[in-house]
């Protein structure tokens, strides 16, 4: 994956591309489509991943971050030109609505994902939302493989509530540590994983 980064980098014009990563640096023109891997859960309880159109930011962090965006507003509609039967009404949402991307930051190959519940109303500010074992692996690693398939030069990623990494995502997957991708997730391994 370093590779195509460091190819991407050098096309852009950016400079020395054996410097650091983690600066500024444009992949595609800002504004401009950024094609992204997203993964969404379906019924079958499996990751269906597949390109999107992303609208490129200023930098990594920002483009990642949309990804994490368009994970959280769900899947919406089938992409242009899309020629598969099934119909994307089986895919899910990765997160519940309630939840939103409070920070982004990417620091050597780790990607820091922080994420809030949103107050709704008069309602209590929840931590976390509450998930079975099965919405929240999907929910898990539909975050992790979106973003380490979008070659971005993200390996690893940290997922965080409210500024804190916590021992659990929602009471079940240990998120003490980074994660890796989990490709046995996926429904069909991707030919960029």
């Amino acid at each position: 994956m370093l590779p195509v980064l460091l190819g991407l980098l050098a096309a852009c014009g950016d400079g020395d591309v054996e410097g650091d990563l983690d600066g500024e640096v444009e992949l595609v023109p800002e504004g401009e489509d950024f094609f992204a891997t997203l993964c969404f859960p379906a019924a079958d309880g499996l990751l269906r991943c597949e390109p999107r159109a992303i609208p490129a930011a200023g930098s990594v962090e920002e483009t990642a971050a949309a990804i994490v965006q368009a994970l959280i507003d769900g899947p919406g509609p089938a992409p242009v030109g899309d020629d598969t039967t099934e119909p994307d009404d089986e895919l899910l949402p990765v997160l519940p609505s309630a939840v939103g991307l409070q920070a982004f930051d990417l620091v050597n190959g780790v990607a820091y994902v922080d994420l809030t519940v949103a107050r709704t109303g008069s309602a209590l500010r929840f931590e976390r939302p509450a998930m079975g074992l099965r919405d929240e692996l999907l929910a898990v690693y539909g975050l992790v493989n979106s973003l380490t398939a979008s070659n971005l030069g993200i390996e690893r990623v940290v997922l965080m509530w409210n500024g804190e990494q916590r021992l659990t995502f929602a009471g079940h997957v240990d998120t003490s540590r980074p994660l890796l991708p989990d490709l046995d997730r996926n429904a069909e391994p991707s030919a960029d994983f």
